[in-house]
């Protein structure tokens, strides 16, 4: 296990990062879990035997398993990150998931469960529909 501390973020955060096993989990600084990251990739291959919802499902498997997507986005290339593909995402009272899929292929790369007051982009109102508390700040960057 590695840990990391960012403060160059709106909100300081401590990551636990398990990389052979494809897990990542970005804390506050009370350790209160913000976003849990799980990937499978070719690097990495989380332990799927956990999920209702395997890596290798395509993206319309995930629709049909959590229905339509409150947001969506095409694929990015960034010079530091690499490539990515699709993604969804998908925001219920309390918690909000992000389903990004691989850009050689039509698979699930990651998936982040986070709280609603972590979600990139969201506006206040959309934070406060998914019941994140209010004057809740954007969460980690770099992660659609």
């Amino acid at each position: 296990m590695e840990q990391s501390e960012e403060h160059d973020i709106d909100k300081p955060v401590i990551s636990y990062v398990f990389p052979r096993h494809g897990l990542e989990l970005a804390c506050d600084l009370d350790d209160t879990i913000r976003t849990i990251f799980l990937t499978s990739d070719e690097f990495v291959r989380f332990n799927e035997h956990f999920l209702d919802l395997p890596f290798s499902s395509s993206r319309q498997q995930v629709l049909e398993r959590l229905g339509s997507p409150s947001k969506s986005g095409g694929p990015i290339s960034d010079p530091i990150l690499g490539e990515f593909g699709l993604w969804d995402r998908f925001a219920w009272p309390g918690y909000t998931i992000h389903v990004a899929f691989r850009p050689d292929s039509d698979r699930i790369r990651q998936i982040m469960l986070m709280r609603p007051d972590m979600v990139p982009g969201a506006s206040g109102e959309e934070k406060e529909k998914m019941g994140a508390p209010n004057g809740a700040k954007r969460g980690r960057t770099g992660r659609g």
